[in-house]
């Protein structure tokens, strides 16, 4: 039944896809419903999965030559199948969304098409148990990126184009890994069963340390850590804000995420110094990222800051090699895909009905929007670790899986992941009081703005309830699916549960009922004392002010300046000026310095024979030397 499932649910996805992308071209309007027809069923059909048995399932192999076969063999584990459904319920909820977000806007078919398609090549990149399919299928997810952050408009060209070039090289890194096992193990190597069985690398030597690390370059790239994060922010800029919903701010991670953690888990035993570089580039990403958000003008740029800083928890987690640390690292995978996916829709429905989201130019919705100002503001306080909600849950796991696995950097990756949370919420204090507090700007006090439509505010609403669920109900996610799926990965002694729901620096988990108790009893407190206030008898009198008129302008105070004086500080002031130059971005560096290697072979073509046969006869003396040297 299960094996069915996955089938139908994935052929639904493909068909649904093709339909909207026809129906784009003629009947705009029935796209959506057919989309949001095909995503809730594909959803339900991966609800279904998770409650029934793990898949198993193998096809008849393509061959692709009498050697060569692609075999389509699929098999899933609790996690797996979470993860999966997981998938397939944001594509519902993204679809659900852009019906009223795309009502007005080109291009409706074909986001429709590309987000079906983007979400059947997740699911099938998920469950595969074969690397040729991985890779075609992990290549798809690129190929739609890519084409739904070109439905921005010509301005989104430049964004599209930067990912899928580092996307692309970083799939070339993984097609190059693959070709490295064949080469070791033979065409067994395909098999992501024999790869965790017979074939696990214990990482010894050289050459497996750079098998691991052209794994790593596509894990990282497609989860957009550091220093492959950059096609994130320039994506942001002009894209439509659903597809940096689904993709970036969700499909992605979960896929870069999972992918690492199978490397580093099932595929490959790290040496104490690969864990510490992997944690080093998890802090690295985690500080620079946010520090980056903090002064920030666009909404959107803001939030693909946080989607890359909130990438470097997960990879301390992984990287910590300890059960714990782990599991926070794969449970904050998850909650980062809801609250990201929170924040994105959130701000596309302030640009719905402001038609921007530039801080500078925004305020005061919070009364005309009070429904996405709750979305935004569950989301701001999850990414920022506030208990009770989800993000605290796998940030306290993570700190644990630090102070057990961090070795000599314990106290400074200790301190990066700290700090970044309060820096985290320092910047979301900034976006919450442009956004929704204060008076409204001179260009928007005449506008009525009004409530985002109900077709937008229910996926908000349900992402909105998960960040509480999944924070009070942390244990019970924990026991039934990570802990399971992290010992299926290569722990076998990872973490047993027992049904433990109390504080314990042991093992990690929190009791969220005293938790919330005491919150709540802090809110029922400050309520009083606000009412209390309130009722106080107070003259109310208007100031003089020397004749001085009272404009909105006047009266308009941004939060974008919150923290202009960090950009400002002496050290801090040249780094900011050349992060903004992309002097750190290795796209820019690879393009120019690129450039000029090109530039240099061409100065070579002199178009006289006898320059050519001196290279042709240095050429095959410099590979007879180097086949005598490897026999």
């Amino acid at each position: 039944m299960t094996e069915r499932l996955f089938l139908y649910s994935v052929s639904i996805l493909l068909a649904g896809g093709a339909a909207c992308y026809l129906l784009g071209r003629g009947s705009r309007r029935l796209a959506g419903p057919v989309a949001a027809v095909c995503s809730f069923a594909a959803f339900a059909m991966g609800s279904a999965m998770l409650l029934g048995d793990d898949l198993s399932l193998r096809l008849a192999p393509v061959w692709l030559t009498d050697s060569l076969n692609v075999n389509l063999a699929f098999r899933s584990t609790a996690l797996i199948s979470a993860v999966n459904m997981l998938a397939l319920s944001f594509g519902f909820c993204i679809v659900l969304y852009s019906i009223s977000y795309f009502a007005k806007r080109p291009g409706t078919g074909r986001f429709y098409a590309f987000a079906l398609w983007a979400v059947a090549g997740a699911s099938v990149a998920l469950l595969t148990a074969d690397l040729l399919v991985f890779i075609f299928a992990w290549e798809l997810v690129t190929v739609m990126l890519y084409l739904m952050v070109g439905l921005g408009g010509p301005g989104a060209r430049r964004g599209a184009a930067k990912t899928f070039a580092i996307l692309g090289f970083s799939d070339a890194a993984i097609i190059l890994g693959i070709a490295c096992l064949i080469a070791r193990f033979g065409l067994a190597a395909l098999s992501m069963e024999y790869l965790e069985g017979d074939g696990h690398i214990l990482v010894s030597s050289w050459a497996d340390i750079g098998i691991y690390l052209l794994f790593l370059t596509g894990a990282l790239a497609k989860a957009g850590a550091f220093p492959l994060h950059t096609w994130i922010p320039a994506a942001a800029e002009d894209a439509p804000v659903p597809a940096m919903a689904l993709l970036p701010a969700s499909l992605d991670k979960l896929l870069g995420i999972v992918l690492l953690a199978r490397i580093s888990l099932s595929f490959f035993t790290l040496s104490m110094g690969l864990r510490l570089l992997l944690m080093s580039i998890g802090a690295i990403t985690i500080i620079g990222a946010v520090m980056m958000a903090m002064v920030q003008h666009e909404l959107k740029k803001l939030l693909s800051f946080h989607a890359v800083s909130q990438v470097g928890y997960m990879v301390l987690g992984v990287g910590t090699g300890v059960p714990i640390g782990v599991i926070g690292g794969l449970f904050h995978m998850v909650n980062n895909a809801v609250y990201k996916s929170l924040l994105f829709l959130s701000a596309g429905a302030v640009e719905t009905r402001t038609g921007h989201l530039e801080l500078d130019r925004l305020g005061g919705l919070s009364k005309a929007m009070p429904v996405t100002f709750l979305s935004f503001l569950v989301g701001s306080l999850a990414i920022s670790g506030v208990p009770p909600l989800n993000g605290f849950v796998s940030k306290w796991l993570i700190y644990q899986g630090i102070i057990e696995g961090g070795g000599s950097l314990m106290p400074l990756l200790l301190a990066a992941a700290v700090l970044g949370s309060a820096l985290t919420l320092a910047s979301f204090i900034k976006a919450i009081h442009s956004i929704f507090l204060g008076t409204k700007p001179e260009s928007l006090a005449g506008e009525d703005v009004r409530e985002a439509p109900g077709l937008m505010l229910v996926p908000m609403g349900v992402l909105s309830l998960l960040c509480v669920v999944l924070g009070l109900g942390a244990g019970l996610v924990m026991g039934g699916f990570l802990a399971p799926g992290v010992e299926a990965m290569g722990m076998p002694e990872a973490w047993a549960l027992e049904g433990t729901v109390g504080l314990s620096f042991v093992t990690g988990l929190w009791g969220p009922l005293s938790a919330v108790v005491l919150i709540a009893v802090g809110l029922v407190l400050g309520l009083v004392f606000y009412l209390a206030g309130k009722a106080m008898k107070v003259r109310r009198a208007r100031s003089f002010i020397c004749g001085e008129v009272k404009t909105p302008a006047s009266t308009h105070l941004s939060g974008t300046g919150f923290y202009e004086t960090v950009r400002n500080l002496p050290m801090l002031h040249n780094i900011y000026g050349d992060a903004e130059a992309e002097v750190f971005d290795p796209y820019r560096l690879v393009g120019q310095y690129g450039q000029k290697l090109i530039d240099w072979l061409s100065s070579l073509h002199t178009g006289i024979l006898e320059t050519y046969a001196t290279w042709i006869i240095a050429g095959t003396a410099a590979a007879v030397a180097a086949m005598l040297l490897m026999r």
